[in-house]
């Protein structure tokens, strides 16, 4: 099956910035990048749509600047594809991953001046509801300043089995080296011990998949760890940060975790965001899943 990434593209500075990473993350896997464009539909719009050929000539001004952008940034046609519908933006985004079930959906954060936040109604409604992994890319920076490692931020108190799967397939795509990272924030020496044993069991996990791994237990006491994960992203430049949107014992739990949310809004990396699973031999699974029987993850 052919592999795809999707990016909506809005023709502001951001959507055309997720496009340069999208051909960064396409040439590890040689995939099709699929740019779309949504036309939000208003009351007002819904109204002039109903003169004559508007609608028609709305949708071909689209896709001549569509192919405009494809044409600066690709050297061939069976690069891309370019589709175009009309609708709420999420709704589509959501029907055209069911459409051509992309590796990911490319997705930009721009700072609201005046809410000071960086994740509009749209980008959370995907990364909320799309069974497909979400990368939200922030700001200026461009995929030549990253460094060949996977940020892999854990809370060992829950389950990790799937967030370890999306790892190791991820890290196997670009060759890249991981780095797991969990946050301390307990004094209990039996705790301690139990987190170095985790982390442990996946790092051998992870050497066994012959990918190379380091690990890393914070101890701190007091800072919220979404900002001690930041933090070290912006110091490591990773590809990505992968974090999962739901608790994974808890998978039917419909709203992102705050800890993720937070990730998500704040952190300069590219962040991969990736619902949970059911491990279930009679559903077609986006990631290969680990058997762990006995929770060592």
């Amino acid at each position: 099956m052919k592999k795809r990434i999707l990016v909506p593209i809005d023709f502001e500075q951001q959507s055309i910035l997720n496009l340069e990473w999208a051909k960064f993350y396409a040439k590890f896997n040689n995939s099709e990048i699929i740019l779309t464009h949504i036309i939000e539909e208003t009351s007002f719009l819904k109204k002039i749509f109903k003169q004559e050929n508007f609608e028609e000539k709305i949708r071909k001004e689209v896709a001549d600047n569509l192919k405009d952008i494809a044409k600066e940034h690709f050297s061939s046609s069976e690069q891309y594809l370019c589709e175009i519908s009309t609708g709420k933006a999420y709704e589509e985004i959501e029907k055209l991953t069911e459409k051509f079930e992309p590796e990911m959906v490319i997705l930009g954060k721009n700072e609201n001046q005046i809410k000071g936040r960086r994740l509009g109604s749209n980008t959370l409604h995907v990364i909320n509801e799309t069974d497909y992994p979400v990368v939200t890319i922030y700001g200026t920076q461009k995929p030549e300043n990253l460094n060949n490692v996977i940020l892999l931020p854990l809370d060992l108190t829950k389950p990790i089995a799937n967030q370890a799967d999306v790892a190791v397939e991820y890290a196997k795509i670009f060759g890249a080296k991981i780095k797991a990272i969990t946050v301390n924030n307990e004094e209990s020496v039996a705790h301690k011990s139990n987190l170095l044993t985790k982390m442990n069991n996946l790092k051998d996990f992870f050497e066994k998949n012959k990918i190379d791994c380091e690990i890393e237990i914070i101890e701190d006491y007091e800072t919220n760890p979404a900002t001690i994960i930041n933090e070290i992203a912006e110091k490591l430049k990773p590809i990505f940060v992968i974090i999962m949107t739901r608790n994974e014992s808890n998978i039917k739990q419909f709203f992102i975790g705050s800890i993720a949310k937070e990730i998500i809004e704040n952190c300069n990396a590219p962040v991969l965001s990736v619902k949970p699973w059911e491990i279930d031999g009679n559903e077609n699974l986006i990631f290969e899943a680990v058997y762990d029987p006995l929770n060592i993850f």
